[in-house]
């Protein structure tokens, strides 16, 4: 077959392009999905052959935070080792429980592992990401949402906890990223039933409170107190997400030139077909091809 009859109507392919055949859709769809679920296969077995590709640390993400604290003319963030034992309590917790919220099917909120960790707080709050691949892209999620860059930019905090944490959450495998947020109380205050907590609700996107707020969890992990970075690099030979990109991208471009020489050789020539429009599907192909270009990894509460 000429290849040309692929992407030109003409008698041979009753003028329709040959790609825009059912049986030749049905052999795309089917190929993609074959190659899917050996990808699949690939990456379980061999991650570092065909995997996500990660590049995080506790202090990229510090840098970021306190260069958006700078640009708004406020004091560095210092990284608490109470808080970050904290934070990657929070991280083990939502992994063994299975949820992403602020707080826990048991009850657990982010104020128990706070003050679980001996840090007496005035004020603390609770930034949570999954799913980012680079720290760049997780703080740039968290300032464009404002309760979110109203935790990076309190002029209240004055301390700060990161995790960085790796496993399955919610049948999917995912890196968490923990930040919280902290300023000491007075000594002379701490612990007093004076300042009345803030409720905060399931619908609130990131969680902030200042005073008091319960006891101690029931966790009882334990972390050697450091704060040496931790980083998490994955480098596989082919990054899943943007392999998964490009095939799509390729077969969309694909059906999208055929598309399109398609209605302009039918219009040139005047064939009178009985199919669907053209011009629908070629909108609906270039909005699908933006998406895939804007669409965003990760999210975050």
């Amino acid at each position: 077959m000429n290849f040309l009859h692929l992407f030109l109507p003409n008698p041979n392919n009753n003028h329709r392009s040959k790609i825009l055949h059912n049986t030749s859709l049905l052999i795309l769809v089917i190929a993609f999905a074959l190659v899917s679920s050996l990808g699949i296969v690939v990456n379980k077995s061999h991650p570092e052959v065909l995997g996500i590709a990660y590049q995080i640390s506790d202090q990229e993400l510090l840098n970021l935070v306190n260069s958006e604290r700078a640009k708004n003319g406020l004091p560095a963030l210092l990284l608490n080792v109470k808080l970050t034992n904290a934070a990657r309590q929070k991280a083990t917790h939502m992994f063994a429980n299975n949820y992403w919220a602020h707080f826990a099917p048991d009850g657990t909120s982010p104020w128990n592992l706070i003050k679980g960790q001996g840090y007496n707080y005035i004020y603390a709050g609770e930034n949570l990401a999954r799913g980012f691949t680079t720290s760049y892209d997780a703080v740039k999620a968290w300032m464009t949402s404002p309760t979110h860059k109203a935790n990076i930019l309190s002029a209240q905090f004055k301390d700060v906890g990161l995790a960085i944490s790796e496993g399955k959450l919610q049948g999917e495998d995912t890196v968490l990223i923990v930040q919280m947020f902290g300023a000491l109380s007075n000594p002379a205050i701490a612990d007093t039933k004076s300042l009345a907590p803030i409720e905060i609700t399931k619908k609130e996107e990131a969680a902030v409170i200042p005073g008091v707020r319960g006891a101690a969890g029931s966790l009882q992990v334990k972390y050697d107190a450091t704060l040496a970075d931790t980083k998490l690099t994955v480098n596989p030979i082919i990054d899943v997400i943007f392999g998964t990109r490009a095939v799509v991208f390729v077969i969309l471009s694909l059906l999208l030139i055929a598309l399109i020489l398609d209605l302009i050789i039918v219009e040139k020539k005047k064939i009178p077909r009985a199919v669907g429009n053209n011009i629908d599907h070629i909108i609906l192909i270039t909005l699908f091809i933006a998406f895939l270009f804007l669409a965003k990894l990760g999210n975050i509460i």
